[in-house]
């Protein structure tokens, strides 16, 4: 790739941003210290950083050790919200969390996973501008207390995750495993339930013990490992026609991916980018369509997209019905403010090419089939 290709060179707004110094080695190191030239600035930036953050973090341990440890498990249990990128995750997250009682995991937390609680009133003042009003690829709101992926925490706590990937391209087969752990070895599976258990346990000491609603779209490929933490948890799953999915995921990525390389692609990247588009798609879709039967009936839900705008007090009314949740006057009044302004919002215009739609249909051909979506969808 020429250097001329390279877009958002000088954006700081990665993934990684807010690991610790002993992770953040390993992680150069599992990747040979490969950082393009183009990207040093990056890697001096994430570096800076990582140093005070490791130093608040090890003063939160002192502080707040000897309580977490001794948290037996979380109760009440979560809430999973699962669906594939793009499907309507971040609103139903946002539906959710914001009920009485339920809380979400923020920017904040998922940015500074090992220090959020002794640093939740400082570093939003410190960086009052650091994030947008709104996400880079569409107009969902942003801020330091809005719902976020718990997937970036886990990717600074533990390394093992499919987001690693998009910082280091040349390695991205290296990491594909860890999409539903089914390859990954007995350690690195415990690591992995370790370090969520505990960034769970730090959000619901930091809000009073509310039931928290995680949502991370690697999640839906990981109900069997989840049953295992959490087998009373419950699950919504939501889910869109794939062309939407697809078509808006590269949208997404031509942002996302830009601002997390610390390596220069050596393909043609459109190419790839839809290559690991599809099979990311394929191992998310096959596992939930899969797995969902595991999780008890009275647990899980299942939501279309388009069913879900613009109805969406009574599907949460459902929701509450079903998981026995108590209170659904509070909730519906609690939920009015951010529902109403939703009016307005303008979704991306996108549309798919005859070429995608076909590589579509050959590669998530199980989701049209088990969802009844037709094949001749206009986008």
């Amino acid at each position: 790739m020429k250097p001329s290709d390279v877009q958002k060179r000088w954006s700081t707004d990665q993934l990684i941003m807010g690991v610790e110094v002993p992770e953040w080695f390993n992680l150069l190191q599992r990747n040979k210290y490969r950082i393009d030239p183009t990207y040093l600035h990056r890697a001096a930036w994430i570096s800076a950083w990582s140093l005070p953050i490791t130093l608040a973090g090890r003063s939160e341990d002192a502080m707040y050790g000897r309580q977490l440890a001794a948290m037996e498990g979380l109760s009440p249990t979560p809430l999973f919200v699962l669906g594939h990128w793009r499907s309507g995750t971040t609103h139903l997250h946002n539906l959710l969390g914001r009920a009485p009682g339920h809380t979400f995991t923020n920017v904040m937390q998922v940015v500074f996973p090992t220090c959020f609680l002794v640093a939740d009133q400082i570093l939003p003042k410190l960086l009052p501008n650091a994030l947008g009003e709104t996400r880079t690829y569409d107009n969902v709101k942003q801020g330091w207390h809005e719902a976020a992926e718990d997937e970036i925490a886990l990717a600074k706590l533990t390394g093992l995750s499919p987001y690693i990937s998009f910082m280091f391209p040349g390695n991205a087969s290296k990491y594909e495993k860890y999409i539903d752990f089914l390859e990954a070895s007995g350690d690195e599976r415990a690591r992995w339930k370790d370090a969520f258990l505990y960034f769970l346990k730090k959000v619901s000491l930091q809000t009073g013990g509310k039931r928290i609603v995680v949502k991370s779209c690697t999640h839906t490929a990981r109900i069997r490992l989840l049953l295992e933490m959490f087998p009373n948890a419950k699950f919504v799953h939501i889910h869109r026609h794939p062309y939407e999915v697809y078509a808006s995921t590269l949208h997404m990525r031509r942002h996302t991916d830009w601002e997390n390389f610390f390596q220069v692609p050596e393909m043609d990247w459109d190419v790839e980018r839809k290559r690991q588009t599809l099979l990311l798609g394929q191992r998310i879709f096959d596992r939930v369509i899969e797995d969902r039967h595991l999780i008890p009936k009275e647990n899980f839900v299942e939501i279309r997209y388009e069913e879900l705008c613009g109805n969406e007090f009574s599907w949460i009314e459902r929701i509450y019905k079903q998981f026995e949740f108590d209170n659904w006057p509070a909730t519906k009044a609690a939920l009015a403010p951010y529902v109403e302004g939703l009016k307005g919002y303008q979704r991306n215009a996108l549309t798919i090419g005859e070429e995608d739609r076909e590589d579509v249909y050959r590669e998530w051909r199980a989701v049209f089939d088990e969802y009844g979506y037709d094949r001749e969808y206009a986008v």
